[in-house]
């Protein structure tokens, strides 16, 4: 039984000569601390004794009350004997052993010896009392016969850990200490918010004194020296810690935010005794536009590491959000790092329930408790300042790079890389609206690619071969270029591929060189815009919005293809059915996703059939004619604000009201063709692979049939099926069968005299 081997576990060395030096290491610390924590046991244990004879021998100890128990429970507050000689030296014993640990911390301080408890001290303004708590429960992860004494001492054999009640009487000295301490071990205290395991569930039917303590996994780990998380801990997977000295790649935009930022926070932090601030500095814009490397920079500046946590990703956590987050500050506390919390958009849903609400509550009143300072990073924009109390909020932005910084910032990183190929960076810079993260990080992908595509050494232009290896490069480039690119368009729109060139266009000069000069808008954005100052003088509608208007078949949705593969960008057809509702407001909603979604590819967008939106401007006799203009005015906004190409497609021009039409960069009108241009037509859509036979007659059918392109490309394919079903070549019957169909499919008469002749 432990009850005859009590005073065993719990004897101090007698007669001990303490030493003054400095502690050489924490596990010197830790014997002196469990020296004196065996003496307060012996004075505890001495002090039961002595109220209840028996209490130590009876071996039904905890479970029935005796009447002798019971008299020396309700005088357990009572002194004892002034002279009981054997207390008053273990007293003494106590107070020497107190006063040489503090003499031995002291002498660690001024050797510069880091001892992890009185670190932990330190950081957190821990009072002597709440030490020696710590002390107390981090004893059973030191010497395990620590785990029989305390559940001995509180009549609980099964208990490992000491309760509150036992932490009081071991801790505390009177009873301005133990109501400070119950203070501190409740839910909202210091001890325990920061330093002790919380349990799932509590149970409400034992009292508060009765809770068992224990530290947490991870104060345990750093009181016994282990500074760095474990990979299995959730926190792990959250934090990112930066040190000081770590390399740091250098700032290669927001210069000039940098240098405010750092010398606020000099202005606001530099002088000595000082009342400072709780400062929140709340950095948005786009992902890999380099607002974490603004806060390393800005930490770096005056000393300090940072700590990130990644929000987005303790929500997939199994651990409470809230109790994560209180591990997130207490690690940034125990680095004394800044906090930078990531990802801030998410505690912001487009519609919140009640667990969204309860979360960001929680999240305010985590960052109202924390004094240092802080970095709320998100990609988006959103309003705190009114619910982050006592503290100075201040909001700034990270733009994307304009198409002159883009150019650079591809010249640069791909000089580092030693990615020399012959590559027009003002283009691609132009084409993809990327951020300093996006532009680096394709480039690495495309060496990658361009490594797998050829065996020619990346970064190695081989002269023999310079301009396939040049253009193996390119489409390297564009392949992680669109990589890097996640949107979901494909919700409300659809992907065409880009397959035709200039040479598959059958369009009359002006047309086409309207085409060209709409494309050199996109090309040359860097020079002019940039280069030349024209940015300045544009505060909106630097995109490019461009009108396709003509007959069904003229080639409009041909000539957007062309437009796509000549800039190397991707397009998406808007299916209206989808877009336009009935429902007021509905419609506006659907534009803003698409063009938002569009805004991360910059990606072209194509409305086809426009007609029905672009109606002329109704007179406003109803609810409903009032909503339509507005949707349509939303679009052109839309339009406007998009750096991108928008591509409207319409049957009827003249329906298109003239406000509208001002708003539009280039308006193309594409004509019926003539009977030129449909030969032309009706040659291209035969491959040259096609066999044809030599009674194809080109200029009769295009003189006979006026039909547009769209039409011919449908007879083309009609005519060849027919010629593969009855096995011979594509004759002149073939091709006039498959008019005939053609015309019967859009309610035309076919007229029999037209093509007597064959």
């Amino acid at each position: 039984m432990i009850n005859g081997r009590f005073e065993e576990l719990i004897s101090a060395e007698q007669g001990r000569l303490w030493d003054d030096s400095g502690y050489a290491s924490c596990w010197e610390h830790y014997a002196d601390e469990l020296q004196l924590l065996d003496l307060k046991l012996q004075s505890l244990y001495l002090r039961r004794k002595k109220r209840m004879s028996d209490w130590q021998a009876d071996p039904f100890n905890g479970m029935f009350v005796s009447e002798e128990e019971f008299m020396g429970l309700i005088n357990a507050a009572a002194p004892l004997a002034e002279y009981d000689q054997e207390a008053a030296l273990l007293l003494d014993r106590l107070q020497e052993a107190e006063e040489a640990i503090d003499r031995r911390l002291a002498q660690s301080e001024l050797t510069g010896v880091f001892l992890p408890l009185l670190y932990m001290e330190r950081i957190f303004g821990m009072q002597d009392w709440e030490r020696h708590c710590v002390m107390i429960a981090l004893a059973v992860e030191l010497d395990r016969k620590y785990e029989r004494i305390f559940g001995f001492l509180i009549d609980d054999l099964t208990a490992k850990h000491p309760n509150i009640s036992l932490l009081l009487q071991l801790a505390c000295r009177d009873l301005d200490e133990m109501s400070a301490a119950r203070l501190s071990l409740s839910p909202s205290g210091k001890l325990a918010k920061y330093l002790l395991y919380k349990e799932a569930g509590e149970t409400p039917s034992r009292s508060l004194l009765s809770k068992p303590i224990s530290l947490d996994r991870r104060m345990v780990r750093f009181l016994l020296d282990e500074m760095i998380l474990h990979s299995e801990e959730e926190l792990f997977r959250v934090t990112q810690r930066h040190a000081v000295d770590e390399p740091l790649p250098a700032l290669r935009t927001g210069l000039e935010l940098q240098q405010r930022l750092q010398t606020f926070v000099k202005q606001m932090y530099a002088p000595v005794g000082k009342d400072r601030k709780r400062i929140a500095f709340y950095i948005w814009g786009p992902s890999g536009a380099g607002k974490k490397l603004q806060v390393q920079h800005c930490c770096r500046s005056f000393g300090k590491s940072v700590l990130f946590a990644d929000l987005s990703a303790m929500l997939l956590q199994d651990k409470s959000f809230d109790l994560l987050l209180d591990e997130v500050l207490r690690e940034a506390i125990l680095h004394q790092a800044v906090l930078g919390l990531t990802h801030v958009e998410v505690l912001f849903p487009e519609e919140p329930d009640l667990l969204a609400r309860q979360r960001l509550q929680a999240v305010y009143h985590s960052l109202n408790s924390y004094n240092g300072l802080l970095f709320l990073l998100a990609d988006k924009h959103q309003r705190l300042s009114s619910e982050l109390k006592d503290r100075l909020v201040i909001d700034m932005e990270l733009s994307l790079p304009d198409d002159g910084q883009r150019q650079n910032l591809w010249e640069s990183f791909a000089l580092e890389r030693g990615f020399d190929y012959k590559i027009d960076w003002a283009v691609i810079g132009s084409k993809f609206r990327f951020t300093p993260g996006q532009i680096n990080r394709a480039l690495m992908l495309a060496e990658g690619f361009a490594a797998w595509n050829s065996s020619v050494d990346v970064g190695k232009s081989v002269d023999s071969d310079k301009t396939s290896t040049d253009a193996a490069a390119m489409a390297a480039l564009y392949k992680a270029c669109f990589m890097q690119v996640q949107h979901r368009l494909e919700k409300k729109a659809v992907r065409i591929q880009p397959k035709y060139a200039w040479e598959d266009i059958i369009l009359p000069l002006e047309q086409k060189e309207q085409l060209r000069q709409a494309c050199n808008q996109m090309k040359y954005r860097s020079i002019v815009y940039s280069r030349w100052g024209f940015e300045r003088k544009l505060a909106y509608g630097k995109g490019l919005s461009m009108l396709f208007a003509g007959p069904p078949g003229t080639g409009k949705t041909m000539s957007a293809q062309v437009v796509a593969n000549e800039l190397q960008l991707e397009l998406y057809k808007i299916d209206l059915s989808q877009v336009i509702s009935k429902y007021i407001g509905e419609t506006e909603k659907n534009l803003h996703e698409i063009f938002e979604e569009a805004r991360l590819s910059n990606a072209i967008l194509f409305f086809d059939e426009t007609d029905a939106l672009f109606g002329k401007r109704s007179e406003v006799k109803d609810s409903h004619d009032k909503y339509a203009n507005i949707e349509t005015a939303y679009l052109l906004q839309k339009m406007e604000e998009y750096e991108g190409i928008t591509v409207l497609a319409t049957n009827l021009l003249n329906n298109i009201d003239e406000a509208f039409i001002r708003r539009i960069s280039y308006i193309i009108k594409f004509p019926f063709p003539d009977e030129e241009h449909r030969e032309k037509i009706w040659r291209s859509m035969f491959p040259k692979e096609a066999p044809l036979g030599d009674d194809i007659d080109f200029k009769y059918v295009a003189s006979k049939f006026q039909i547009a392109g769209g039409y011919i490309k449908n007879i083309a394919v009609s005519s060849a099926f027919m010629a593969a079903d009855a096995g011979t070549v594509i004759r002149m019957q073939h091709i006039l069968q498959a008019v005939k169909y053609e015309k019967q499919k859009t309610g035309k008469i076919w007229n029999k005299d037209d093509v007597d002749m064959y």
